[in-house]
């Protein structure tokens, strides 16, 4: 796995690898609704929060870690959200997608199932990776149809996982497997086949 940062682009998003001088002000702009982090560990809603936010995922890409980046709309140059690999391990050729946010316009539209795609297809034909994890909170129900609808298998709940606020949660584990990548591109591929909006 060469976990090196990179572009991944599509026909509605871009995925661009994050960095403070590109990013944070249009991030900070995009992430300023708290609802949006409702099922986060944390609020990251406030600039010096989104500021933090992006310095650790630079952090865990150093480490080797994480790969984060920013979701840009592709028509309009808008920074919408963010995304990330982590839970990198090249020895198990497994990683994670996750701390996956967008504007709360953004919702509903094809920019998270894009992004989604684009990185399946980077993970499963560029790295090689026979695992694709995905986890949210138990609670989330949004998330977890989410993850359905693109194909992900849930395989179970650890409870109290994490703090979410504070609070004590139990989190949801979800995947995707090489050996169902196939299935899982053509569905997608089929979702996105249609005009973008405007």
């Amino acid at each position: 796995m060469n976990v090196e940062p990179t572009t991944l682009d599509g026909e509605y998003v871009r995925l661009e690898p994050l960095s403070v001088e590109d990013h944070l002000d249009g991030l900070q702009t995009a992430g300023a609704d708290p609802d949006i982090f409702r099922w986060f560990a944390d609020d990251y809603s406030t600039p010096d929060a989104m500021r933090a936010f992006v310095e650790e995922a630079l952090s865990a890409q150093e480490d080797g870690t994480s790969l984060p980046f920013a979701t840009v709309r592709q028509q309009t140059g808008e920074v919408i959200g963010s995304t990330r690999f982590c839970a990198i391990r090249p020895p198990n050729r497994s990683v994670e997608i996750g701390w996956t946010w967008v504007t709360p316009d953004q919702q509903r539209t094809p920019a998270n199932t894009e992004a989604k795609y684009l990185m399946l297809r980077h993970a499963f034909e560029h790295w090689d990776c026979v695992r694709v994890q995905f986890e949210t909170a138990a609670r989330n129900q949004p998330a977890r149809d989410a993850l359905d609808r693109i194909g992900a298998t849930e395989e179970g709940i650890l409870r109290k996982h994490m703090l979410i606020h504070g609070e004590p949660q139990d989190s949801v584990f979800c995947s995707i497997l090489d050996s169902e990548w196939d299935a899982v591109e053509a569905d997608l591929a089929a979702k996105l086949d249609r005009p973008f909006p405007e």
